[in-house]
């Protein structure tokens, strides 16, 4: 991976372009390494109900928002890039509950 470039130092549509890129591949392993951990929680848990916990969405949201602000982020578009990872996360671990329990 090349060394970063401040948005900056960037003299042309090419360099925006390749750190944009490096950055959706850190983003994309990130992505990796927190569905590791949502497969886990998957495997914790033993009703596909618990997938969804909307105390804990908002507590995840509420930090998400607060955190965006401290970076100078939209904590709009924050928020709905969550809610939709959230989403997504919740109906992946009712998938794999209700398959264990089937196959039980």
């Amino acid at each position: 991976m090349t060394a970063a470039k401040l948005p900056a130092q960037c003299e042309s549509k090419d360099d925006v372009r390749a750190e944009i890129d490096r950055i959706d591949q850190a983003l994309l392993s990130l992505f990796a390494e927190r569905h590791g951990y949502v497969t886990r929680m998957a495997e914790i848990k033993t009703d596909p109900h618990e997938a969804y916990d909307p105390a804990r969405i908002e507590a995840v949201i509420g930090k998400v928002r607060s955190r965006s602000l401290d970076l100078d982020l939209d904590e709009d578009q924050a928020e709905l890039i969550w809610r939709t990872l959230i989403n997504w996360n919740v109906n992946y671990e009712k998938g794999i509950i209700a398959a264990r329990k089937r196959a039980k």
